[in-house]
C-alpha cells in the first residue's frame, strides 16, 4: 500500500500541494484501515513531504529558467544594468553640479 500511495503521487501534481496535515490525514486512514503500522505511517508522511519539497524546488527552477529565457528574448535591460545606468546617471549629476 505504501508503494502505491507514492506511486499515485508521483503520477501527479499531489506531492507537491501536499501539506502535512492532508499527509497526515491519508496515512492515518490507511493506518485505521490496517493497510500498514504507525511507523510505517510517519516514514511515508516524511517521504510524501520531502518529495513534495523536491518536485516545488524543481518546478521553481523550470519556472525561473523559463522566466530569464523569455526576458532575454524580449531583450529587457536586467536589474544590473538598470543599476549600472543608476550609477551612471548620478556620477553626470554629480560633474554637472561640480561645474
Amino acid at each position: 500500500m505504501k508503494e502505491l500511495v507514492r506511486k499515485a503521487f508521483a503520477l501527479g501534481w499531489g506531492a507537491i500541494a501536499l501539506t502535512r496535515e492532508a499527509a497526515e490525514k491519508l496515512v492515518d486512514e490507511l493506518v485505521k484501515k490496517g493497510e500498514m503500522g504507525r511507523e510505517e505511517a510517519r516514514e511515508l508522511v516524511n517521504d510524501l513531504l520531502e518529495r513534495g519539497k523536491k518536485e516545488r524546488e524543481e518546478v521553481q527552477k523550470v519556472i525561473r529558467q523559463e522566466m530569464e529565457r523569455v526576458l532575454g528574448e524580449l531583450n529587457l535591460p536586467s536589474r544590473d544594468d538598470l543599476l549600472r545606468l543608476e550609477e551612471k546617471v548620478d556620477r553626470l549629476l554629480q560633474r554637472g553640479e561640480e561645474k
